[in-house]
């Protein structure tokens, strides 16, 4: 063990814990649904800010029927991601907008689905 520099002999031992096994199991990938979520809460968001009650009637406007309880999670985790933002307002509540981290995710997906358009197109020819 390395001396820790005392002059009377004495030797500090730090323990370290090792990682809990949870944290070493492989994340599970996000589900298709939940991208596709993201992508158009993102999209919403970005077309002009929303409260939880006008994403989800906007979302069922386009065949994406999601309860508030399904958006939440989904509008925690792009919180977290710093993709948007919520402010409350007094009378409506969180009304979530889209950051520059927001925008460049967007434009990430967008680009990705550009690819894929492309690449089934060409398939399909």
């Amino acid at each position: 063990m390395p001396d820790c520099g005392s002059s009377h002999g004495l030797r500090i031992m730090i323990r370290i814990p090792a990682p809990l096994a949870a944290s070493t199991a492989p994340m599970k990938p996000p589900s298709l649904d939940r991208i596709v979520s993201r992508l158009y809460i993102l999209k919403l968001v970005q077309a002009s800010p929303a409260t939880v009650f006008n994403l989800m009637e906007r979302l069922r406007e386009r065949g994406i029927d999601k309860n508030i309880r399904a958006l939440r999670p989904i509008l925690r985790s792009l919180m977290m991601a710093r993709a948007i933002t919520a402010e409350l307002v007094e009378g409506n509540g969180r009304v979530y907008s889209i950051t520059d981290a927001g925008r460049a995710e967007l434009d990430a997906y967008l680009s990705h689905l550009d690819v894929l358009k492309g690449e089934v197109k060409d398939s399909a020819d």
